[in-house]
């Protein structure tokens, strides 16, 4: 079992860096300010992160995992027109995590992007999806379509708040998209 200590001060230096996120670039953060911010020690910082490069990897393969692992529980039963309790339900699960995501959002370095990372990761889900209907004409089109409408749905959601009313259009978009041309094979 891990040093409480050990846990509050890798939370407080995260919870200094994600603030900083929101007020300044990412390039411009330095350590002493995550430090100054985090009440710590640049050697208490060093003890949990080689610097702030493996801060951020660290953050943003946390979010990149529960990311994943909602997606995979949800994505079947969200395209399967099971809505009512999964989308609410996907969208209840990721607001929970709207500051750190959306603060990772606005970093500008394209190996941490974490917004197409998200995107990628929806497309995945709906190009798999959409291999399965193995007569679906532009899968890789309507893949990206629904990927957009997911992730599009979720900032939007960051930004407004969970409105079920905007949920529930969005399910209709979502079901158009399904009707989709059939190829001629």
């Amino acid at each position: 079992m891990s040093d409480i200590r050990i846990i509050k001060t890798k939370q407080n230096i995260e919870y200094a860096f994600i603030n900083l996120l929101n007020e300044k670039e990412f390039k411009s953060i330095t350590i002493n300010n995550i430090c100054q911010y985090a009440l710590t020690s640049r050697s208490t910082f060093y003890l949990h992160y080689l610097d702030k490069y493996d801060l951020l990897d660290q953050l943003i393969k946390a979010q990149l995992s529960f990311f994943q692992e909602i997606v995979e529980q949800r994505f079947t039963e969200l395209i399967s027109g099971k809505f009512e309790e999964t989308i609410v339900e996907f969208y209840h699960e990721l607001i929970k995590r709207r500051a750190i995501i959306q603060a990772l959002f606005k970093v500008e370095e394209s190996e941490y992007n974490l917004k197409q990372q998200f995107e990628d990761i929806l497309y995945e889900h709906w190009l798999a999806y959409l291999n399965q209907r193995l007569n679906v004409r532009f899968k890789e089109l309507v893949a990206r379509i629904g990927a957009s409408i997911v992730f599009d749905t979720l900032t939007w959601t960051f930004e407004y708040g969970l409105d079920e009313e905007a949920l529930v259009f969005v399910e209709e978009i979502r079901t158009k998209i399904f009707e989709i041309p059939k190829s001629n094979e």
